[in-house]
Parts: structure tokens; sequence; C-alpha cells
């Protein structure tokens, strides 16, 4: 059983088939690229996996379990976190807090205790401020725990925003191009760090990237997208040596 799977699905806006019948497996630990050209449907993929857009047809299964009419945040508790193309933070909270944030739906304490300021409360706050540093560690950024968010380096908020998505303990990790931005020396550090977080965690990866470098060389699979129709699919080998995704997209 894979881990994720969508069979047959598609999605129209306005009488345009934006996706069509896009049949896509990630399993356990695996870390899958999703590639294509701009406008190819992409981040509409990413965008129907978490519950943003209801699709207009087909199925999509999380380890065998429908998840279509879940909302966001139901299909986020089931094991599925993404990051965004735009980074989405909150710029006026410190960087640990953000990181904290993604963890409230494992605290234990309950309402009374939050108000009261109870032991129970203090004792579940220092726990997940102990693993918000933890997670910044992997990035080496633990030493800007207190730091605003909004003041960091555009490259290290991208890195925040994978460690928020790493916060909520997912089975799948959604990566939105998370290397855009980055200078090759961030991007070869980035390849490292997808790999130990897929080791570190036991999470699957499915990213989109326009980098060609980080694609051929983190992701076992690829997807390849045009116009909402699949393409190709296969290793990165196959994907390099396939006519119609050279035509398509990656060029002679």
């Amino acid at each position: 059983m894979h881990l994720l799977e969508t069979k047959d699905l598609g999605i129209v806006f306005g009488g345009l088939q934006a996706l069509n019948d896009l049949h896509l497996a990630v399993d356990a630990k695996e870390i899958v690229g999703l590639i294509g050209p701009n406008g190819a449907g992409k981040t509409t993929v990413f965008n129907l996996l978490t519950g943003v857009y209801a699709p207009s047809g087909g199925a999509i299964r999380l380890e065998g379990q429908s998840i279509l009419g879940k909302k966001p945040f139901q299909i986020n508790r089931t094991g599925v976190a993404r990051t965004f193309q735009n980074i989405r933070l909150f710029k006026h909270m410190t960087v640990a807090d953000n990181i904290k944030l993604a963890m409230n739906q494992n605290m234990k304490y309950n309402v009374v205790s939050g108000m009261l300021r109870l032991p129970s409360y203090w004792k579940e706050e220092r726990a997940i401020d102990r693993k918000a540093r933890e997670l910044l560690a992997i990035f080496d950024m633990e030493d800007l725990a207190d730091q605003m968010s909004a003041n960091l380096p555009y490259g290290q908020q991208r890195k925040l925003e994978i460690l928020r998505a790493l916060a909520s303990k997912p089975k799948l990790l959604l990566l939105d191009e998370p290397a855009a931005g980055m200078n090759p020396t961030e991007t070869h550090d980035l390849m490292e760090v997808i790999r130990s977080i897929r080791d570190r965690f036991n999470v699957a990866i499915l990213l989109i990237e326009h980098d060609m470098s980080l694609v051929m060389n983190v992701c076992e699979r690829l997807y390849v997208l045009d116009y909402g129709n699949l393409i190709a699919e296969g290793t990165p080998e196959e994907i390099r040596n396939n006519d119609k995704v050279i035509a398509a997209y990656l060029g002679s």
C-alpha cells in the first residue's frame, strides 16, 4: 500500500481543465519530485492534496484512507504538511514561536491549566520550547530562536517554514520550491538537509522544484506535468532522457 495515492485526479476552473486524470503515488520514506513548466499544474496538485481545492473528480488516499472532503487542518492532522511557494510565516512572532504554533495540536494541558498557568501548563510549554530549538538546530538556527522571524534573511525564512511544517510531525511533507531564492551553496546544503529530514523523521517528501540540479540529485522518482497532464514518470535518469520531457521542459 502506498503512503499517498491519487487516481484520476482532476480539477476544472471556469471550464478550463487545470489538471487531468493524475495518477501519482508516494511510498513511505520516499523522495519524489513533481516538475514541469510554469502553469503546468504543480501547485494545483499540492492544493488538492491539502484540501485547499476540492477536485472535480478522482480519488486521494493517505495510507489507504480517502482524505477527500477534509478541511486543510484535518488533513494536516492525518499527517500531511506543506510549505508554500510564497513564504507564509507569522513575521511578528519569534522564530521559536512560529514553530511552537505548529505543535499546539499536540499540547496536553486543558483550557483551565492554560488560563491559570498551572504547573502542567508550564511543563508543556517548556517541552515544546525545547523541541522547537531542537528543530532549529537542524539548520544551525538555534541561536536565532528569540529573534523576530521578519528579521531573518530570505533563505533562513524559507528554512524556518520547512521546520514549522516538520513540527506537526507529518508522514508526508510537501515542499513547494524549497530552493527558491537560495544561492548554489545553500541549494547544495538543502539537498543534504532534505535527505537527513527523510531519514531522521521517517517522512516521505514530495517536492516541486525548478532547480534541476537539486531535483536530479535528491529525488528517487519524478513525475512531469505539462498543461495539467502527466507526460512522464520514472527515475531521474529516465526523465533526463525522455523525449517528451525534453521537448516540453528540459530542452536539448
